[in-house]
């Protein structure tokens, strides 16, 4: 009888904090704050109900992060108190002690969320909270390009307000975010999942229109932020979530685009053809591509990238300190650059190799072990599961695209982000879980 009331505790502790996670996701796009508050209480919930349960203590892919965690912890306790600081004039370590708040509470983050996404009714319900708060973004990021909103706009009576900058040339859609480039990021997380949503079959015909809304508004603010990194997301999710062969369907297109680009730009080809079909594209796109379009840039993404380096050849197993490159860079160079545009390189920069190694090797053996258990494994079944694809999609080109950009640093895009990993992490258990399961069932039949 004690067990049965205990188990009962268990399940209306669960469903509580169920509730407060799903509302933390649904505000996380429009308000971090109140998002915050939801997701914290479901987050200590969450950890509670896996420290009952002593087999999640010992999840092997926790490990990865805790070492993490502890080589960033020391990293920034030698650069305040032990190691010189040879940039004291315009570096303070204290930044390394703040910069930890980027990376050890969302290691916790990967950890206490899982249990709300441990199952494929789970995932879909968060896919489909995580969608349906993308619609102030996408509100007020029509509203700012095409009626020049710019706020500040107010609900429930001032609790939430948002303010949004007037775009400038050559800007683009960036609503409730700081710019552009943020706003893409965030989109391209959910993009995959409106794709799923919108094949799903389903004879509700309200469901259909709205899910069709939403993947062309989607795609459309996608268009609209002038990003490129948003316009690759946009065009190489559809063959990972729809293709049976997704990877290799991806190469090729890949490939395609590529020289369908080089054709357009490279003086190689220029002629009447290359004018004329110049003449179909708009002159904005073709810029971005076009060294017109970067000839005002003070430094090139490979110039940035060798600074990176020999920053972090300065002190490579300890770092140089978080935020530092940045300062290094504009004492160097007499011009700000506001990290070194590639997620690893600058967590290498701030607490040394050994963690952007270990992080990297992670991030990638998820995606591995995502990648066969949800496209290989079963990829003569004629059944496909599209939200599956759609996570695997959504984290894989988050992480890619951190390769040339960093948009990691933002609460919201990085919440999702590692919610996103954690629920990757979850679909490989699950269905490591089911073939154990399968294998004793014959292994008893057999017996």
């Amino acid at each position: 009888m004690n067990s049965i009331k205990i188990c009962f505790k268990k399940f209306s502790l669960y469903k509580f904090g169920e509730i407060l996670f799903l509302i933390g996701i649904f505000f996380l796009c429009s308000s971090i704050v109140i998002s915050g508050i939801f997701l914290i209480f479901s987050l200590i919930i969450g950890s509670f109900l896996k420290y009952l349960n002593s087999k999640n203590m010992q999840d092997k892919w926790n490990f990865p992060f805790l070492l993490c965690s502890f080589l960033i912890l020391l990293s920034s306790l030698m650069q305040k108190f032990i190691l010189p600081n040879y940039f004291k004039e315009i570096w303070d370590p204290n930044l390394s002690l703040i910069g930890m708040a980027n990376w050890i509470p969302f290691f916790w983050v990967f950890w206490s969320c899982q249990i709300y996404t441990n199952n494929q009714f789970k995932r879909k319900r968060f896919a489909l909270i995580l969608v349906s708060g993308t619609f102030p973004l996408l509100l007020t990021g029509f509203g700012q390009f095409f009626f020049s909103w710019t706020g500040p706009f107010d609900i429930f009576n001032g609790l939430i307000i948002w303010y949004q900058r007037p775009i400038e040339s050559p800007g683009g859609l960036s609503g409730l975010f700081s710019n552009q480039n943020y706003a893409g990021s965030w989109l391209n997380l959910v993009w995959p999942f409106c794709i799923a949503f919108a094949i799903e079959k389903t004879k509700n015909l309200v469901k259909k229109s709205t899910s069709i809304c939403f993947l062309l508004s989607v795609g459309f603010a996608i268009f609209l932020t002038y990003s490129r990194n948003a316009w690759a997301g946009l065009l190489f999710a559809f063959p990972l979530v729809i293709v049976q062969e997704g990877l290799i369907w991806l190469i090729i297109f890949s490939v395609v685009i590529s020289v369908i680009l080089l054709f357009l730009i490279s003086p190689i080809f220029s002629g009447d053809i290359q004018n004329i079909l110049g003449n179909f594209i708009p002159n904005k796109i073709l810029l971005e591509f076009t060294k017109e379009g970067y000839k005002d840039l003070d430094a090139t993404r490979i110039d940035i990238l060798k600074s990176a380096l020999e920053i972090i050849n300065m002190r490579p197993l300890i770092g140089m300190g978080a935020a530092s490159f940045t300062a290094i860079y504009t004492f160097k160079n007499n011009f700000y650059k506001g990290h070194s545009h590639n997620l690893f390189t600058e967590l290498a920069i701030s607490y040394g190799l050994p963690v952007a190694i270990i992080f990297g090797l992670t991030i990638i053996t998820i995606l591995i072990f995502s990648y066969y258990v949800i496209f290989l494994k079963n990829i003569n079944s004629k059944k496909i599961d599209f939200f599956e694809r759609a996570y695997w999609a959504s984290v894989f080109f988050f992480f890619l695209s951190q390769l040339v950009d960093i948009q990691y640093f933002d609460g919201k895009i990085s919440i999702v982000a590692w919610i996103l990993l954690a629920t990757l992490k979850n679909i490989i258990d699950e269905k490591q879980f089911s073939a154990s399961k399968n294998k004793n069932l014959i292994i008893n039949n057999f017996q």
